[in-house]
C-alpha cells in the first residue's frame, strides 16, 4: 500500500518514539517504519503514532519516492543501496540530534568517545547541579535529546554515540569532548579511519574543543579555543593532568594540585582522566574549577560501570557490563588492586582480543569465559591460566562463586577477592543491551546468596 507523507521516521525505538512525539506536538504528519517485523505496538507508540501509519519489515527502496525527509534512528543501519538511493533522489536525511539542534536555544555540551562517555556525561550533570545550575543529560544516556526541549535547562548535556553522529548533519555546541578513541563498532563503520572521522564530527561547530593529548587517535584541531586533559606537558596552563607526587596521583590544573586520588570514590586511573575531562569542560563554561573538583570527589560509580553492588566477607561482586570492548575491560582490570575472578564473554566484536593475554595473566587469578563466542575467545586467550569455559552467564556466576568459597575455606592470605563481570563483548548473544545484561547479572548473583 502506498502511503504518502513528506516525513518518514526510520525506527520506533526510544529515539523514534521521541521523534514521533516531537512531530505530533508540532502538527507534522509522518509515516513510521521499523525493520522488526514483530515489533509490539505499545501504548507508548500508540500515543504518538496512528497504527495505520506504521510499516514493519525490511526497508524497501521503492518507499523513498514517497517522502522528502528521512529521520533516522541510531539503531538503523542504512545499507549502501538504500542510502545511495536517498541521496540520488535528493532527499534529506536527518537525525533526532538535527531536530534538537534546530530548536535548542540553550548551552549545549556534547560528549562522545569509545569509553568513559557515560561516566563523563553523568559526572558533568552531577557537578553542574551541585553548583546550582539547571542541567540535564540526554542523547545516548537517560532522556532522548528531544525530551530535553520540553523543559528549560541552562545546560543541555548530550552524550553522542558514533551511530548518532553518523547520521547527524550539524552539531552546534558550547563545548565538545572526545574522551578517547579505540576500535569499536567496526561491523557498522567498516574501517577504523571511518570511525575516527565520524567521532570528530563533534568538533565541527563547537566554540570550545576539549582534547585528550595522550590519545594519538584524537586529531589536532584548528579551533583557537582549546583545553586539554591527559597532557604530556602537565604544567601547561590550559591542561588538566594526572601527576604523581610522593607515590600518590593528583589531578592538577597546570602545576596546581586539585584532587588526590585517595579522596576520589571512583575506581581507577581511567576515572581520574574522566574527572580531568569534566573539569576542562567546567573551565570552558567559566565556572569555578575548585568547587567542581571538590564535588567530583563524591561522585559514585554509574550503574553497570565498575559498580560494586554486593559483598560478603572478603568477596566483592562488581558489575561492569558496560565494558563491551577490550579497552574497557583492560581499564577495569587495571583499576582493581586486589585479586580478581573475571567473567568475560558474549558476542565478540572485531577487536584484538589477544592483547588481553599479558594483562589478564598478571592480574586475574581465574578467568571464566561464557556466551556465544566462548570458543573463539578461549583460543584468543590461550596464554591465560586457570580458565573455565562455560555456556551461559548463569553458569559463570555459579562457577566463580564456588571458586571464591573454596578460597575462603582454605583461609588463604587473600584479603579481598573481586568477582567482576567485564565482558569485553557485546550483549547481543542473549540480551537486548548491556543494561539488561547487567541487571540480569545482579539478579542472578543476589539469588545465589538467598
Amino acid at each position: 500500500m502506498k502511503r504518502n507523507s513528506s516525513i518518514a521516521i526510520l525506527g520506533l525505538g526510544v529515539t523514534g518514539i521521541s521523534v514521533a512525539k516531537y512531530l505530533k506536538k508540532n502538527n507534522q504528519e509522518f509515516i513510521a517504519y521499523d525493520t522488526r517485523k514483530n515489533l509490539p505496538i505499545t501504548d507508548e507508540i500508540k500515543k504518538y503514532v496512528n497504527k495505520k501509519n506504521i510499516i514493519l519489515g525490511n526497508l524497501e527502496v521503492n518507499i523513498i519516492k514517497n517522502h522528502d525527509v528521512f529521520i533516522v534512528s541510531p539503531g538503523i543501519n542504512l545499507d549502501k543501496i538504500f542510502l545511495k538511493e536517498i541521496k540520488k533522489n535528493k532527499k534529506i536525511i536527518k537525525s533526532d540530534i538535527d531536530l534538537f539542534n534546530e530548536q535548542n536555544k540553550k548551552n549545549v555540551i556534547c560528549i562522545t568517545g569509545s569509553n568513559g562517555k557515560t561516566t563523563v556525561t553523568l559526572l558533568l550533570e552531577y557537578i553542574l547541579k551541585k553548583l546550582g545550575k539547571k542541567a540535564k543529560a540526554g542523547g545516548n544516556v537517560g532522556y532522548p535529546a528531544l525530551a530535553l526541549l520540553e523543559k528549560e535547562y541552562e545546560y543541555n548535556i548530550l552524550e553522542l554515540s558514533s551511530f548518532q553522529l553518523e547520521m547527524t548533519n550539524k552539531i552546534s555546541c558550547k563545548s565538545a569532548l572526545i574522551t578517547n578513541i579505540t576500535p569499536d563498532h567496526l561491523d557498522r563503520h567498516k574501517t577504523f579511519d571511518n570511525y575516527i572521522k565520524i567521532k570528530h564530527k563533534i568538533f565541527e561547530n563547537s566554540e570550545y574543543v576539549i582534547l585528550n593529548n595522550s590519545d594519538k587517535n584524537i586529531l589536532p584541531q584548528t579551533n583557537p579555543k582549546k583545553l586539554f586533559f591527559g597532557s604530556k606537558d602537565p604544567t601547561q596552563d590550559n591542561s588538566f593532568s594526572i601527576v604523581e607526587f610522593n607515590n600518590k596521583n593528583f589531578i592538577c590544573y597546570g602545576d596546581r594540585k586539585l584532587i588526590c586520588q585517595d579522596d576520589v570514590k571512583l575506581l581507577g586511573n581511567h576515572n581520574l582522566l574522566n574527572i580531568c575531562s569534566v573539569l576542562a569542560i567546567i573551565q570552558s563554561l567559566n565556572l569555578n574549577i575548585d568547587e567542581a573538583a571538590n564535588i567530583a570527589k563524591n561522585f559514585q560509580a554509574v550503574e553497570h560501570r565498575l559498580e560494586k553492588f554486593y559483598h560478603k566477607g572478603i568477596v566483592n561482586w562488581i558489575n561492569d557490563s558496560k565494558a563491551t570492548n577490550v579497552d574497557s575491560t583492560i581499564s577495569a582490570v587495571l583499576s582493581i588492586k586486589q585479586e580478581i575472578i573475571l567473567l568475560l564473554g558474549g558476542r565478540a566484536k572485531e577487536q584484538n582480543y589477544s592483547q588481553l593475554n599479558t594483562i589478564l595473566s598478571g592480574k586475574v587469578i581465574n578467568l571464566i569465559i561464557f556466551g556465544e563466542s566462548r570458543k573463539y575467545l578461549s583460543e584468543k586467550l590461550s596464554s591465560v591460566k586457570n580458565v573455565t569455559v562455560t555456556n551461559s552467564l548463569e553458569e559463570a556466576i555459579k562457577i566463580s562463586k564456588e571458586i571464591a568459597e573454596k578460597m575462603v575455606r582454605k583461609k588463604t592470605n587473600i584479603k579481598e577477592l573481586n568477582i567482576i563481570l567485564s565482558p569485553a563483548c557485546s550483549s547481543f548473544d542473549k540480551f537486548l543491551s548491556y543494561e539488561e545484561r547487567g541487571v540480569y547479572f545482579k539478579k542472578c548473583v543476589l539469588n545465589e546468596y538467598r
